[in-house]
């Protein structure tokens, strides 16, 4: 399984989805990877600490 060269699909730019990144993966039944490591980054933080809703202005 040699590495792959992907294209993030929230930045469009290439990735390198490692020989040992698609083996853990396997591994752990998870699905190929479609975010570059950043991307993935932030989403994951967006997951553990959603934004505020803003208020609304009082005027």
């Amino acid at each position: 399984m040699p590495d792959k060269i992907l294209t993030c699909e929230n930045c469009k730019n290439p990735f390198v989805y490692s020989e040992y990144e698609q083996a853990m993966d396997k591994r752990n039944n998870r699905a190929e990877a479609i975010y570059c490591p950043i991307c993935a980054s932030i989403k994951a933080s967006e997951q553990k600490h959603p934004p505020k809703p803003k208020k609304a202005n009082q005027a």
